[in-house]
């Protein structure tokens, strides 16, 4: 098989499609990303919907339309998924398996099933979790794409690849966060708290305080670490232009916040107020 259909979009499709391209002579595109779409050769071809082509190899990366039964019976497809299956099924995947507190993190290439990440693992990669961003997390992720996708593909074609079935009873399954669940929660730990601040970085929403029902992202922040009692989430004191707000271990210190609607800046003095519940 020298054909080979792609579906999806975002950047790291553009890795998809380039790793694609390397071991199958003609791609078909099934995606409305110009940035992908920019990336198709001449031999190439684009498609509206791969249930009307005639190829039965399918590769999905950040393709998020439901795949019927019927379409699965009469087309291998072939998944990508950033987390260690079994768990973590779902959206946003690596994102809970950093909050978590996973010791490694990785990426799974699967066969599509009817059900949510369930099928058979062609390849993982992992790497050890030593305080990366989430987005440092994903450019490794990018990097395996690009080297080692359309070997996978190809090689799974070739039977040099035996699928590997997951262990179910390892089965997590986690669903797509909002901007609601960037708020931070002061009833959680400070480590929770950190590694919030190491998930949520750009170009993704940062973590945020809600202030008289309005989201704003936290630009600026240092902590404090400080053992007493005092009401969780509460505004203890002001200097200057920082904001110091409880946490369980500690304090912590905000000084820039941003309107998550208007993308305004503000002071983070000029919103709060000593005494302050958050």
């Amino acid at each position: 098989m020298d054909r080979v259909i792609l579906a999806g979009g975002g950047p790291m499709a553009c890795s998809a499609l380039k790793s694609l391209q390397e071991y199958f002579s003609i791609v078909e595109l099934c995606s409305e990303d110009e940035d992908v779409r920019d990336l198709v050769r001449e031999k190439d071809t684009f498609i509206e919907d791969f249930r009307d082509s005639p190829t039965s190899l399918v590769v999905c990366m950040g393709y998020n339309t439901i795949i019927s039964k019927e379409t699965l019976e009469t087309k291998t497809i072939i998944n990508n998924h950033p987390a260690l299956l079994p768990k973590y099924r779902g959206s946003h995947g690596l994102v809970w398996s950093m909050l978590n507190f996973e010791k490694e993190l990785g990426f799974t290439i699967h066969l599509m099933n009817e059900f949510i990440d369930d099928g058979d693992i062609l390849e993982q990669y992992k790497f050890t979790y030593e305080n990366q961003t989430s987005n440092e997390a994903m450019s490794l992720f990018d990097a395996y794409i690009r080297n080692n996708l359309g070997r996978v593909v190809k090689d799974f074609t070739l039977k040099k690849i035996t699928p590997i079935k997951q262990d179910r009873s390892l089965a997590t399954w986690v669903t797509r966060r909002n901007y609601s669940d960037c708020v931070i929660d002061f009833d959680s730990s400070e480590a929770m708290i950190h590694r919030l601040f190491r998930v949520l970085v750009r170009p993704y929403p940062l973590p945020m305080l809600r202030i008289k029902n309005k989201l704003y992202e936290i630009d600026g922040y240092k902590f404090k670490r400080v053992e007493y009692f005092m009401h969780l989430g509460r505004v203890v004191n002001i200097e200057g232009d920082e904001v110091f707000i409880k946490t369980r271990e500690g304090i912590l210190i905000v000084n820039s916040l941003i309107r998550r609607k208007t993308q305004e800046r503000h002071k983070a003095a000029d919103l709060l107020f000593i005494g302050q519940r958050l």
